[in-house]
C-alpha cells in the first residue's frame, strides 16, 4: 500500500513540477503568461493523451514488425520506438514555445 501511495504522490509532484517548469520556461523566454489552469491542461494533454497514442503506435509497429514480418526483436523494438520518442520530444518543444 505504501508503494501505491508513494507512486501517487510522486505522480502528482511530477505533474506539478512539469507545469511549473513550463511556466518558468515561458517566463524566461519573455512570452505572455497563461493561466495555471491552461498550462495544467496543456501538460495533461501532452502527458496523457499524446503519450498514450505514441506508445500505442509504437506497440502496434513492434507487433507488426516482429510477428508479421519476422524481424529480430531489436529491430522490431527500436524502429517504431525512435519515431514515437522523437514525436513526443517535438510536442514538448512546441508546447514550451507556444
Amino acid at each position: 500500500m505504501r508503494v501505491f501511495i508513494g507512486g501517487l504522490i510522486e505522480g502528482i509532484l511530477d505533474f506539478l513540477t512539469d507545469v511549473w517548469l513550463l511556466r518558468k520556461k515561458r517566463s524566461l523566454d519573455g512570452r505572455p503568461e497563461n493561466t495555471w489552469k491552461k498550462d495544467a491542461a496543456d501538460v495533461a494533454y501532452l502527458e496523457w493523451w499524446l503519450t498514450a497514442v505514441a506508445c500505442g503506435a509504437a506497440l502496434l509497429g513492434f507487433v507488426v514488425l516482429f510477428y508479421v514480418f519476422g524481424l529480430s526483436f531489436g529491430v522490431s523494438f527500436f524502429v517504431p520506438v525512435v519515431p514515437a520518442t522523437l514525436y513526443c520530444v517535438y510536442r514538448w518543444i512546441t508546447l514550451t514555445k507556444a
